[in-house]
């Protein structure tokens, strides 16, 4: 079990589900895809962790994970086999990710430690009635360089998650509003600290592959099964 600590309030990434809000949300990947090639996450540079150990709904089924989860799809026959078929770093619940340079050998580390799904919100929120709530239990730690530190930041958000459900078909992951945002894991990381908190998803699955986008040359992220 690990133990939250609140976060700084986030910006209301969900309060808009217009049209807008999409166009927000795909600009949102080439931003901070142009600030990482700005940063110099490249090939060369990179070292990419592998380290082992609407309305408001019917109530549901709440179902919380921090074990390995059920095998969900396929992750196997990709060329390198640290790698998936997808280019993603299979990770376990808890097990350091994360990513440094051979410039900058100190590290920006994180793992996601427990999946909750479909929790009770709280008094005031709400998830769509064809939604589900993934909610992540993230701990975080940036080295020494604040350019990589805030990068870690940025792509701790839901705009860089998509789910592979039952189905084998991709989902990309919104922000939900769900559970209160006071818990939430802030995206404005300082260099040489540690934060711990929460990120909300809403995606139309709830069991699956998630898939944490590392906007990188030589590795398309990590991804975790739920």
């Amino acid at each position: 079990m690990v133990t939250k600590t609140k976060g700084t309030r986030v910006g209301d990434l969900a309060s808009k589900r217009s049209q807008a809000a999409r166009a927000e949300h795909a600009a949102r990947r080439r931003i901070v895809g142009a600030a990482v090639a700005v940063v110099g996450v490249t090939t060369a540079a990179v070292l990419v962790f592998t380290l082992a150990p609407g309305a408001t709904e019917e109530p549901r089924q709440q179902v919380r994970v921090t074990a390995t989860p059920t095998r969900a799809a396929d992750t196997t026959d990709a060329a390198d086999p640290a790698l998936t078929v997808r280019g993603t770093i299979p990770k376990r619940l808890g097990e350091i990710a994360g990513f440094g340079s051979a410039a900058h050998p100190d590290q920006n580390t994180f793992a996601i430690n427990g999946v909750v799904v479909d929790p009770p919100c709280e008094l005031g929120r709400s998830r769509p009635v064809s939604a589900h709530t993934i909610l992540l239990s993230v701990t975080a730690h940036t080295g020494a360089n604040a350019r990589r530190a805030g990068m870690l930041g940025r792509i701790l958000t839901p705009g860089f998650f998509e789910a592979i459900g039952p189905d084998g078909r991709r989902y990309p992951a919104w922000p939900g509003e769900c559970t209160e945002t006071a818990n939430a894991l802030p995206d404005d990381f300082g260099p040489n600290s540690d934060y711990a908190g929460t990120i909300e998803l809403r995606l139309p699955v709830r069991s699956g592959v998630l898939i944490l986008d590392g906007v990188m040359t030589n590795a398309a992220g990590w991804e975790w099964r739920f």
